[in-house]
């Protein structure tokens, strides 16, 4: 999967007009999450918090920079293994955090919120969450295809 230039665009502009207010974004992300009950350890003072928000807008920097370079972007995320492994995430608390943060794009970015935008950060975030749960869980969504052959070729031969 990639990510077409024109959306590449979206997603810069998008998240240059959220940077002066990461703050107020990551507020209003933290209040949503609340809403689940999720697996990983979200931080609960304040300077925590800010760490990690510091730590949230740097990792969506690089990470969307590095967006066209995909073996780039999954070097980025191992790179950052340690603090996902820190906070204990599950496969279900990355799906409810990309949800989230579709949701809170959508509140803080208003009428610049477009079908187009939604539809980039979406795709955006599903790699991401992608790249993430193969690094964190040793998963993968790539079905090797002699693999698949050799099981069709047996279920074949079964029916016979």
């Amino acid at each position: 999967m990639s990510i077409s230039p024109y959306q590449y665009q979206l997603l810069t502009q998008s998240f240059a007009t959220l940077k002066p207010n990461f703050h107020c974004f990551c507020v209003s992300l933290h209040t949503q999450l609340k809403r689940y009950e999720l697996e990983f350890a979200m931080p609960s003072s304040p300077k925590q918090l800010l760490t990690v928000e510091h730590s949230i807008q740097t990792f969506l920097s690089e990470g969307i920079a590095l967006l066209p370079q995909q073996s780039a972007l999954v070097d980025l995320i191992t790179q950052h293994k340690l603090h996902f492994d820190a906070l204990k995430l599950s496969e279900q608390d990355i799906a409810v955090l990309c949800h989230t943060m579709l949701e809170t794009l959508q509140l803080h970015l208003g009428r610049q919120f477009t079908l187009a935008l939604r539809n980039a950060w979406r795709k955006a975030l599903h790699m991401f969450a992608n790249i993430i749960k193969s690094v964190v869980f040793q998963t993968s969504n790539v079905v090797n295809l002699q693999s698949f052959r050799q099981q069709k070729q047996q279920q074949f031969s079964t029916i016979r």
